[in-house]
């Protein structure tokens, strides 16, 4: 219990509570631009920025979000607010868009505009202790560690950006699901793109909640609609993903959940509740071994100066291996056994990593 203690008293130390989002257009000329089409159930606070509060409408925008020059891979530094250009991230633009219909005509031309091949719809929904700016700011730096082609966008729900606020992100969570539905469905009435759709720790919990609640009234959505999920770290009890995953007629394929044993984070958030683990840090795959999902174990690309909570984002060694979507084999995400993936660049691996009995298994670190 000690060890417990001392592990969530070092997560809620490096943490901040990180609501302010300021809009410095001066950041354009500084650092790489990334523009990041955001729905958001967030209110408008007193200083006129999307806060903590709940709102009861989907608002729709579009970021342009500033990347400090010489970054190190896998890292996002926020200024709060007072960011400084040349080291932090920084949202440089935003644009209000004033209906569903000139939000679906923006992301419509945006799809148009990419190469053929690469028209797909990147959907990235935050976790727990996020502020407005976090969601921007992780999925911009996801596009441009990982090299994701298409269009990209952020569902940024009313977490309260604070390391206290778990319970109120709970509720929020569950607050946030018809939100989701709604950008979801706009996304997909916006030329039909394929979505690919990746949720974080608390956020998975929102997109199972989501696709559940989509298959209950309309059997067969998520197979038709989505063409792939990708789950980081989901802070979701694994009996309560299994119940959620029945409602899905259809799961896209592929439908991949990235695990770690070393999550100290979901080691907390289990202890909590009186759980071994969440899906996020399971042991082994044998819980969810009938699924159609493939599990992957990042365990080995793990260190000791984090939580290890984002590690698929954080890690340059795993980056090097995600880089570039289009470069992962559909068979190796099914989770075929045999199929081979090797890590170019990735000194710390000595083995190719391999598929078993639908769970991939790193080579050893050296």
């Amino acid at each position: 219990m000690r060890a417990l203690l001392l592990v969530l008293i070092l997560a809620l130390a490096s943490c901040s509570d990180r609501t302010a989002a300021p809009v410095i257009p001066a950041a354009l000329d500084i650092g790489t631009n990334r523009d990041v089409f955001i729905g958001t159930t967030r209110g408008v606070n007193d200083a006129g920025e999307y806060g903590i509060g709940r709102s009861t409408s989907l608002n729709l925008l579009q970021a342009t979000v500033s990347l400090p020059p010489g970054r190190a891979l896998g890292t996002v530094s926020d200024g709060q607010e007072r960011p400084k250009l040349d080291r932090d991230f920084v949202i440089a633009g935003l644009d209000r868009y004033p209906s569903d219909q000139s939000f679906r005509a923006a992301l419509e031309a945006d799809i148009r505009s990419q190469p053929a091949g690469q028209r797909e719809v990147t959907l990235f929904v935050h976790g727990f202790n996020n502020s407005f700016s976090d969601s921007a700011f992780r999925l911009a730096q996801l596009v441009d560690d990982l090299e994701i082609p298409g269009t990209h966008v952020a569902y940024s729900w009313p977490s309260r950006g604070n390391p206290l606020g778990y319970e109120y992100d709970r509720d929020s969570a569950l607050f946030a699901r018809d939100g989701l539905a709604d950008l979801l469905r706009l996304i997909r009435s916006a030329g039909q793109p394929d979505i690919v759709l990746v949720a974080h720790s608390m956020g998975s919990a929102l997109v199972m909640e989501t696709l559940r609640q989509l298959e209950i009234a309309e059997p067969g959505w998520t197979g038709r609609n989505i063409n792939a999920v990708i789950l980081l770290s989901p802070d979701i009890n694994v009996d309560v993903f299994r119940s959620q995953f029945s409602r899905i007629q259809t799961a896209p394929d592929p439908f991949v959940v990235m695990v770690s044993r070393k999550d100290a984070i979901l080691r907390v958030s289990s202890r909590l509740r009186g759980e071994r683990s969440q899906l996020g840090n399971i042991e082994n795959a044998d819980s969810v071994a009938d699924l159609p999902i493939t599990v992957v174990d990042v365990t080995a690309f793990t260190d000791r100066k984090s939580g290890n909570h984002f590690v698929a984002g954080g890690s340059p060694a795993l980056i090097q291996l995600l880089r570039r979507s289009s470069d992962l084999d559909r068979e190796f995400l099914r989770g075929r056994p045999g199929t081979v993936l090797t890590i170019p660049g990735a000194r710390r691996i000595r083995a190719p990593v391999r598929v078993t009995d639908n769970t991939i298994i790193p080579g050893e670190s050296r």
